[in-house]
This record gives structure tokens, sequence and C-alpha cells, in this order.
């Protein structure tokens, strides 16, 4: 029989490609899930939106064939929990890179989509592939996705162009699965590919909690008695240490300036509660803090630890840039001193003034508002190109 699925995932895996490539049809045949349940309102009422899907994935004891459904397809036989990992889904290509960018201990492998249909690279393809290589990312898995709607010496071609390109960023032999996500077809070479590369993180649990907090919520519906409220949620990571029930938080930088302290009422995961929460997925945290602080995602970018672990707040950060030069356009340009700019520390997002540059590649900024920044913390820079904002640079404070 197939043992009890754990509560937490144990490892956060991006999922990436170009627009269209099939993305969310592989995240399906994975998970049970199309991409628009990442969302799903979780018991009880507490929701913890982000771009996150759970999978258990099985090894059946008889053939050693894997799954991502309990019964093995092979024989038949009932296999065990090979282990529960979360797919990451930052909607909008940018903002994933920003995300990858960023934090990109949010992610400890990736897959990356290809379309066998379309000439490789794509835009986006190459974008999120140099994405990976920026971030550090170095376990990846491919799928070369919609095989059905080519003929063989068509495959072939695609799978060389694929080749070529992994091998230009550093990436000479992950493997690539031929994949028709559609019908659910090599789904399960896919599932043995991930569990063969993509390893799960060692987490030490002695080390102090940091978690980076991307939603957070009132959870109370309208006309609730005052007896019956319940406090501000946070949704968001954890990348270190643990958080138990009752323990004392730290959530920095804060609201108008200050910091806020409170306890942790309850845990959860998308299956439940937990009583104490490691890194693995998306989990949520409800909090004795007034309701209102957290609503609409007022708290989105803050971070949550324990008191005296995190810097403090800063308003003017140095950082060592390296531009994107690929992605600037001549809409684009690079950056210098007065632009006004967009950073990305951590799940953070602020506006930002040029201030200084004191070498080729030093800059100062001034930001509007505080941030929570760490040495040798990764920071996505963006610049105004039209009406949006595309990634330009990405910066390291030392």
């Amino acid at each position: 029989m197939a043992k009890e699925q754990p509560a937490q995932a144990e490892v956060n895996i991006g999922m990436v490609g170009h627009v269209d490539h099939g993305k969310t049809t592989v995240v399906a045949a994975l998970t049970g899930k199309r991409t628009d349940t990442h969302s799903e309102e979780m018991k009880k009422g507490i929701s913890i939106r982000l771009g996150y899907a759970n999978a258990v994935f099985y090894k059946c004891g008889k053939c050693g064939k894997y799954s991502p459904v309990p019964k093995c397809s092979e024989c038949g036989t009932a296999g065990k929990v090979s282990r529960k990992v979360s797919f990451v889904d930052a909607p909008g290509h940018e903002t994933l890179m920003a995300t990858m960018l960023s934090g990109a201990t949010l992610m400890n492998g990736a897959v990356l989509v290809i379309a066998a249909n379309e000439p490789c690279p794509q835009p986006r393809t190459e974008e999120h592939l140099m994405a990976l290589k920026m971030s550090g990312i170095k376990e990846v898995v491919v799928v070369q996705n919609k095989v059905d709607l080519v003929d063989k010496q068509k495959a072939l071609e695609n799978h060389k162009q694929i080749k070529n390109l992994l091998k230009e960023y550093g990436y000479d032999n992950p493997p690539i699965i031929p994949t028709a996500a559609n019908f659910g077809i090599n789904i399960d070479a896919l599932v043995e590919a991930i569990e063969g590369t993509i390893r799960s993180p060692k987490f030490d649990s002695a080390k102090k909690p940091k978690m980076f907090v991307a939603r957070s919520f009132d959870i109370n519906r309208p006309g609730i008695k005052p007896r019956e409220l319940r406090g501000s949620v946070l949704g968001g990571s954890l990348i270190q240490g643990e958080l138990k029930k009752g323990d004392e938080i730290v959530i920095t930088p804060g609201l108008n300036g200050k910091k806020l302290l409170t306890k942790i009422i309850g845990l959860r995961v998308e299956e439940g509660s937990l009583e104490k929460a490691r890194p693995g997925g998306l989990i949520s945290i409800e909090t004795d803090l007034d309701p209102s602080l957290g609503k609409s995602d007022e708290m989105k970018g803050q971070m949550v630890s324990f008191a005296g672990v995190l810097p403090e707040p800063v308003t003017t950060i140095k950082l060592s840039v390296e531009q994107i030069k690929r992605l600037i356009t001549r809409t684009v340009p690079e950056i210098k001193v007065n632009d006004f700019v967009v950073l990305t520390v951590g799940t953070m997002t602020v506006i930002g003034t040029v201030v200084k540059q004191s070498k080729k590649n030093e800059y100062e900024f001034a930001l509007r508002e505080p941030v929570v920044i760490e040495k040798n913390q990764r920071v996505a820079i963006s610049k105004r190109d039209g009406n949006s904002w595309r990634l330009a640079a990405y910066g390291t404070f030392n």
C-alpha cells in the first residue's frame, strides 16, 4: 500500500517556458490540477493564492516505475511515496524572471517546457533559460512537448536545437523528455527524470527561520460577530529554519515604518493544518494581528523571522549591477544616474532612483519604501518600456 502523503512539499520546482508551449498542461498532467486552481481557497477560509501546485510522486516497488498517481501504470501495483514536490508558476515572464533573480532560494530546480512544433529558441524560452543561469539554478529537466504535432524528423531537428541552446548556456546534459502532455504521454518518464535530477535541498532546522511573504488576507466574512474575528493571514515560503504554532514572530520592514510583533495562531498548507512548518511549498500563517492589516495583500513583500535575526530595514542600497544585454532594447537603455527603476527584493517590489554610480558597475539606489536585504542577496532591476516595466539588470548587495 502507498504510505500516507507527506504534509509539506520538500522541494520547489520552477515551471518555465515560452507562452503556449504547454506549461499549464504539463503541470496538470503532473499534479492533476489546472493552473487556475493554483489559487484555490484552502479549507476553513484560509487562502494562499500564489502560483504553487503540489504533486506527490510514487515509485512502484515491483517494477520500479515512477508515476504521479498511486497505482503503477505498468503493472497495477500500489506505489510507495517517493516525495512531494511543489511547482512554482509565477504569472508573466517578466514577473517570473524577477522572482528567480531576486529570490532564487525559492526555486531549487526547474522544468523548462519547449514545444516541438516551433523553432527553438523562442524569445521567452531563451529569456527564462538566461534567468535560470543567472540565478544559479543548475538542476533542470527539459520537456520537449507537443511531439504529437510533428513527424519524427521534425522532432529530431527540434531536439538538436534544444541541445545546442542548452549547451550555449552551460547546461550540457540535462534530460530532455519528449511528451504529449495533453494526452498524458510519457509523463511517467518525466516524473522519473525529475526524481533523478532535481534533488531535495537539505535544510538545517537549527537555523533561525526566514520567510518571504507573497500574499496577505483578511479572511473574515462580512457580518461576522466580533468574538469570531480572526487575525490577518500571511502566505509565503520559508527559505530556512522552522516555524511552530505559538511562536512569537517579527514582520519586517513592517507597515508605516514600524515592525509588527505577533504570535502564530495557526499554520496551514493546501492539504491541511500543521503544528510545525519547514521550507518547501507555500504555507500560510494565521496571526493575532488586526485583520485589516492583511487585507488585499497589504503585507506582500514583508519578511518573517524571530526578533534580532534579520537586518534593519534600509531606504538606500548599493548594488553591483550586471546589465542584461540581450533584454535591453532601444526603449530600455542601460541604467544611469537619475533613472527611475523598480527593484524586486525578495517578494518586495519598490520604486527607486539611481542616485550615484561609483564604479562602472556599482550603483546606489534611493528607495521610496524601506526594504530588508541581506549580504549577497540578488535584486531584480526593471526599467520602463512604454507603459510597462521590463527587466533590465540584476544587482548583488555586498
